[in-house]
């Protein structure tokens, strides 16, 4: 096989750096740390997908805002119509009258309608129309949006704190555990190991193989080996050297029946060092069960 070919079978995604950085891939989260520059301020084509991924706390902040910000315009818009415009809306008192315009708009664009105002002139019904196009529109698109954030798939994968060099048969081996805290079940999972390190001064991104890479049922925890052979790229490697494992964690998920993927990276800073992984799992009255807050628990050896 040509060097040329075995390059291309290494080329996992990531691209080729000509100097060492120090920077995730992966961040803690999940999330690929990547910034794009050169887009353009305005992007509707991300509009969607921003408003699927953002945290609810930003969404719902954003939604109310929006809807506030929006009835707000149509107040003043209603204020500035002649006086009478709307019917039932305090005539004298100017800030009285800002309110109710503001609540009026919240009426039309609602299509709510208590009764008690109504538009009268011929630029209220203009303005009211337009609004009740407005909200129909917006409700419609929220709606969506609501519907994609919870038909979203998603894995919650909780991660072991660190990677642990640990002994293993009559060597060593790199090794993480990883458990799924949500009910669904996972099914024919599947786990990819990247490690990242400097090599003559270029960034080299090898893919190591596992004692497991594919297991049916993602039921309880998982521990995943990488057996540190003579082929291995860390059979040289010093606590003091910068590198990162990257993981990418493939499985079917029952519930929504789609496949789901999660994401996970360690610097070598998170390595832990002549350790090894106590058991999260034990048995309770017939029953098999898993302590998530046991899951980074280890104990010092000597390898």
């Amino acid at each position: 096989m040509s060097d040329k070919l075995k390059d291309k079978e290494k080329e996992l995604g990531f691209g080729k750096s000509s100097s060492t950085s120090n920077a995730r891939f992966i961040n803690e989260d999940g999330s690929i740390n990547v910034m794009r520059k050169g887009l353009p301020l305005i992007r509707p084509y991300d509009l969607y997908h921003s408003l699927i991924t953002i945290s609810w706390g930003k969404f719902l902040l954003l939604v109310s805002s929006s809807f506030f910000l929006i009835n707000l315009f149509f107040a003043f818009v209603y204020s500035f119509l002649e006086k009478a415009s709307v019917s039932a809306v305090e005539l004298e008192n100017s800030t009285q009258r800002f309110w109710d315009a503001f609540f009026f708009s919240v009426q039309t664009m609602t299509t709510v309608g208590y009764g008690a105002m109504s538009p009268i002139t011929n630029s209220a019904k203009i303005v009211s129309s337009v609004e009740s196009f407005i909200g129909l529109l917006g409700i419609a698109l929220m709606t969506g949006v609501l519907y994609g954030r919870f038909s979203r798939p998603m894995t919650k994968i909780k991660y072991s704190k660190n990677v642990l060099i640990a002994p293993y048969q009559d060597g060593k081996a790199l090794m993480f555990k990883m458990a799924n805290q949500r009910s669904s079940k996972l099914i024919e999972a599947e786990v990819t190991v990247v490690f990242s390190y400097s090599k003559n001064g270029k960034q080299v991104f090898e893919r190591l193989p596992l004692e497991l890479e594919k297991i049916n049922f993602f039921a309880l925890s998982w521990t995943v080996v990488h057996p540190i052979d003579k082929d291995s790229p860390l059979q040289n490697f010093k606590p003091s050297e910068d590198a990162e494992v990257v993981i990418l964690v493939k499985a079917f998920d029952d519930t929504f029946s789609q496949t789901v993927y999660s994401r996970m990276s360690y610097l070598s800073s998170e390595f832990i060092w002549d350790a090894k992984f106590e058991s999260s799992i034990k048995q309770e009255d017939g029953q098999m069960m898993i302590d998530l807050g046991k899951l980074n628990d280890y104990k010092r050896t000597n390898l």
